[in-house]
């Protein structure tokens, strides 16, 4: 078919660590065009320079990587320079390399590159998504927004947390960076999205206040199976709503020169975390439903940020929690205490 990709000076053998089939070779660069990037990829492309960096790479005939394809069908002919494969190709790991691969013979006509691939036959999108959180490491390292957003087929707090983009009651619709390099205007990631998400329902115990992507995300799973996807939901739209009465949110650009010292994510942490500690900002007994009342977003009004960020005044965050709790008139509490009621 027009459309197989042919993999040349090739062989089958057993891959070690997965102990199934796959066949090794050079990819006939006419049929580039034919190997595919699925939705596990970096959806919005990738960064400018590495791509450019590789695409002179390719034309000044230096050696690059090779890239792992996974043909969802087990339908390939043996030619005598190689195999045709005549299922759906992926490129699971080599995203970049596949795409700066076209740019470069796009630019060049008479360009001939060569880019290795090792295929696996009869794959499946999960396999595929599996495998490029793991082997996309080896390269450019994958942003942990791109590892927790892959993980929204199976994790239901990972699908609430990307669909939060969605939400127009959020005070940060649009504006939570998923992909591999944030976009202008975005002012968060989704990463930091769910390390504000943990810190704030850390009374609730377990990893949420982890800085380890897998820790932190399993511990979400387990939040959302005590308060549910709603409860998070409107936490969420609610602590951003606070933060956007108190210092802006809403209003703010996104560019580069923007002060925005609010947004930085160790102060979004914190904050979350003070009002974690204390039943004031909860509803009800369990204290699933955040709720900062005016009162206190009143009090928070003025508070300087930045000045407490900058070097050289910037304060150790113990501090600088201190200070806020003081601020917002809340009794001296121990965190651990708290966190064993609340967890109960």
């Amino acid at each position: 078919m027009a459309s197989d990709v042919r993999i040349l000076n090739a062989n089958v053998e057993v891959d070690e660590e997965h102990d199934d089939l796959v066949i090794r070779g050079t990819i006939d660069q006419a049929t580039l065009k034919y190997i595919k990037l699925d939705w596990y990829q970096r959806e919005q492309g990738f960064s400018d320079r590495h791509i450019n960096n590789i695409v002179a790479g390719y034309i000044l005939g230096n050696k690059v990587a090779d890239i792992t394809i996974g043909m969802r069908g087990k339908r390939y002919t043996e030619t005598k320079d190689g195999y045709t494969l005549h299922d759906r190709c992926y490129c699971m790991d080599g995203g970049q390399r596949l795409y700066a691969a076209g740019m470069a013979v796009q630019e060049r006509k008479d360009l001939r590159i060569t880019l290795g691939a090792k295929v696996f036959l009869n794959t499946t999108e999960e396999f595929e998504n599996e495998m490029f959180c793991r082997l996309g490491t080896t390269q450019v390292r994958i942003a942990a927004s791109v590892l927790l957003r892959n993980r929204k087929k199976k994790s239901t707090a990972a699908n609430t947390l990307v669909q939060m983009n969605n939400v127009e009651a959020f005070a940060l619709k649009s504006r939570v960076a998923w992909d591999q390099d944030p976009t202008r205007g975005d002012l968060i990631s989704g990463f930091g999205l769910a390390r504000v998400a943990g810190s704030l329902h850390a009374h609730k115990g377990g990893a949420l206040r982890s800085t380890k992507l897998i820790d932190l995300a399993d511990a979400l799973d387990g939040l959302v199976t005590i308060i549910g996807q709603e409860n998070l939901r409107t936490n969420l739209i609610r602590f951003f709503d606070t933060i956007d009465k108190v210092w802006n949110v809403r209003g703010l650009s996104g560019g580069r020169d923007e002060q925005r010292p609010h947004m930085n994510l160790d102060f979004l942490c914190l904050l979350a975390r003070l009002f974690s500690a204390y039943s004031e900002f909860w509803d009800g007994k369990e204290r699933h439903e955040f709720n900062c009342m005016d009162k206190y977003a009143r009090k928070l009004k003025g508070f300087q940020v930045g000045a407490y960020l900058r070097a050289p005044t910037k304060l150790p965050r113990d501090a600088l929690y201190e200070i806020l709790r003081k601020r917002l008139a809340l009794q001296p509490i121990f965190e651990a205490d708290a966190a064993g009621t609340a967890a109960q």
